[in-house]
This record gives structure tokens, sequence and C-alpha cells, in this order.
């Protein structure tokens, strides 16, 4: 679980605003792991010319222990940093101009294979993975909560969820003030259906028509990535 898909596609599409305009000065990154969001986003910044400072918060030692080494050998070393702690008990002096997050999604009792091989030659997964993948450490309603409390009454909020996970967290969300802005579905390829929901959000409330949606796909149906999907992500895959 270094670096994964759905990271990349957050990392990569956030908004991070225009050259010139006002700049972002605190970010924070939620259940930050190894690091690898944290680090698109120092890289982002610093192509802005933007030297915000970027937090990572991480409940798992070994993950925040491989966030501070990446964290030390990145270019930006000077302006990221990772916490371990649960975000329920971090606290901060000031308060976040963004907000990102690649939560533990999946709800309990779900099945975080669906989709993928469920084969009796699958690996199965270890208690690190299904605790990264489940709710359990981070329920909606703490993230939710923990957002509200660090997020600058100008900030915005992002977080990737699997479809269905995601109009859950976007009702409960809602609920509390906290607003769909910007979305991105995401398609494994053109004929399949939407596998990942990115969400912006912001405490204001945006009219139905006002609400930004996008589409994605991943690959092209031929086994190949599309040129959408290459030019999102192609600042952090050598490969592309």
């Amino acid at each position: 679980m270094k670096v994964g898909t759905d990271g990349v596609l957050l990392g990569a599409w956030v908004d991070l605003g225009l050259p010139g305009a006002t700049p972002l000065n605190r970010i924070l990154d939620i259940g930050t792991g190894t690091g690898v969001i944290a680090l698109m986003l120092a890289q982002r910044t610093a192509a802005m010319g933007v030297t915000a400072t970027i937090d990572g918060v991480e409940a798992d030692p070994d993950a925040t222990g491989e966030a501070t080494l990446n964290f030390a050998s990145s270019p930006w070393s000077d302006r990221l940093q990772a916490h371990l702690t649960p975000i329920q008990q971090y606290t901060s002096p000031t308060r976040y101009d963004l907000i990102v997050s690649n939560p533990p999604y999946f709800m309990a009792g779900t099945d975080f294979r669906r989709g993928f091989d469920t084969s009796s030659a699958a690996t199965q997964p270890t208690a690190a993975r299904i605790a990264a993948r489940h709710a359990e450490m981070l329920p909606y309603d703490d993230l939710i909560e923990s957002t509200l409390r660090l997020l600058a009454p100008e900030g915005r909020f992002a977080a990737i969820f699997p479809y269905r996970e995601s109009g859950i967290f976007i009702a409960k969300a809602a609920s509390r003030g906290l607003y769909v802005q910007r979305m991105l579905e995401v398609h494994g390829a053109p004929h399949k259906p939407v596998k990942r929901v990115a969400v912006e959000m912001s405490r204001h409330r945006a009219g139905r028509e006002t609400v930004i949606r996008e589409s994605l796909s991943i690959e092209d149906g031929h086994g190949h990535f599309t040129a959408a999907y290459r030019e999102l992500t192609r600042d952090f895959y050598l490969k592309f």
C-alpha cells in the first residue's frame, strides 16, 4: 500500500488554486500513511512557488515512521512533518486552508476486496491492511468532526471514496454543514461503472447547478491508460 491509484488521483486532482491567487499556507493530510499525498502536494505547491507547510497525521506507528523517512528524504523536508496520533486527538494552534484524506473508508462488515480478486488464490489481508481499509478506527462522523474542528472558515476539504461509501459520507457531511463544491467520478474504463468518487467540500452550500462535476476513465478499455489520466498524473509517474 505504498502508492495506490486512489491516493495518486486525489493528490493530483485536488485544486490548489491558481498562481498568484491567495496562497495556501497550511495543508493537513489525515491518515497520511507513508506520506504519498502529502509529498505530491509539496511537489505541486513548490511548482507554483507556494511554500505551504504540510502536516501528515497518522495513527499507525510503522506508517508514521516511513512517512517521516520519506519526508526527510524529499526536497521539501523543511515543509513536511508527520505526527503519530489519531486525528481525533490531534490539535493545532491555527487552522488549515486545505485538508485532504484518503481515509479507511470501507464500512464495518464490508469486504474491501469487493471488485478485486476474491479467488482462493488471492493474498489474504493482513491486520494492518484491514485496519487501513476499514473505518472502525476513523468513522465518518469522527472524520467530519475533526475536519470541521481543524479547517479554516474559508478552507476546503478533499477526499476519495468508493462509489457507495461516497454517498454515505456526502450525506453525513451535509448534515453537519460541509457541502460538495466539486466532484470527480472515476471509472476503471469507459464501459465500466463508477469505481471511485473524489470530492471537494467547504462550508458554503453550493446549488445543484453550481457543483462542478467531472468524470475520468483510467483505462481506455484496451489495456492502455487514457490520455486524460496520463495528463492528470504525468508529474508523478516516471513511465508517463
